[in-house]
């Protein structure tokens, strides 16, 4: 009777062991399945997200460059609108280069001046150490140098104010000497038809490079550099003149410039 009822305990407990061990193996694998699901739902948020986050972003940056582009062309317009024609995006003709034959001398900073099918090459730099003091001309119809005269010795080599009524030319001021010498206030004037020079009265100051022109018969000079060659020269000066002659004998002091620009040496 106790052997029997022994036996009965242990198949007792080995039915118990069973029931915990199944009962474990349950929690695990629902443990399992609930951490794979979480991880796949992770991922799945993850992922919209990032794909919400980048669909997002790249909206805003496509709607900042139409915004860019827009605004652009409002500045662009409104510049436009500000501007001289000759300025604006208009149609044009085609140019295209042409070589010229070759130049009697090498020249640095002289000035030229064009009248009819002529162009007078006056003065500038051989070298740094030479000036030249002639005219050198130029035929445009046959491409060709057909001649050269003297300038007089009092006139500047470089950094000339020039002007023309179409058969005279005025010269204006200007640097006298090589290197990064002294500007002068002498003036003269050419007459192309004769090839004679006569003076006009001088500046009342001396200056480099002056803006020229002639306008209602009156010759306008302005700005340039002053003596030092770095202060800007603002005043305005203008003489009446006609047929290469000066009909006053001073120089009328007009509205100077608003801002001026300094002739730094080369």
């Amino acid at each position: 009777m106790a052997r029997f009822a022994s036996k009965y305990a242990s198949r007792k407990y080995m039915v118990l062991l069973f029931l915990i061990a199944l009962f474990a193996i349950v929690l695990i694998a629902d443990f399992l399945w609930a951490a794979s699901s979480s991880s796949a739902s992770s991922l799945y948020w993850s992922t919209n997200l990032d794909l919400s986050l980048q669909t997002n972003a790249g909206a805003a940056a496509a709607n900042n460059n139409e915004q860019g582009k827009k605004i652009s062309r409002a500045v662009k317009d409104k510049h436009l609108k500000n501007l001289n024609a000759t300025f604006a995006d208009l149609p044009a003709p085609q140019l295209e280069w042409e070589e010229m034959a070759e130049a009697p001398v090498p020249r640095l900073d002289g000035a030229a001046i064009q009248i009819k099918d002529l162009l007078y090459v006056f003065a500038g730099y051989g070298t740094i150490n030479y000036v030249h003091s002639h005219v050198d001309i130029y035929n445009f119809t046959d491409n060709s140098w057909i001649g050269k005269f003297d300038m007089p010795k009092e006139m500047a080599h470089s950094h000339l104010g020039m002007a023309t009524d179409g058969r005279h030319i005025y010269i204006v001021a200007g640097q006298y000497g090589p290197q990064c010498r002294g500007p002068t206030s002498r003036n003269f004037v050419l007459d192309t038809e004769t090839k004679k020079w006569h003076d006009l009265p001088p500046l009342p100051f001396p200056r480099y490079a002056p803006a020229t022109q002639i306008w209602r018969g009156r010759l306008h000079v302005m700005g340039g550099s002053k003596e030092d060659r770095h202060d800007p020269a603002l005043e305005h000066w203008s003489l009446l003149v006609k047929d290469g002659e000066a009909l006053e004998e001073e120089w009328r002091t007009e509205i100077p410039i608003p801002r001026g620009y300094c002739n730094k040496p080369h």
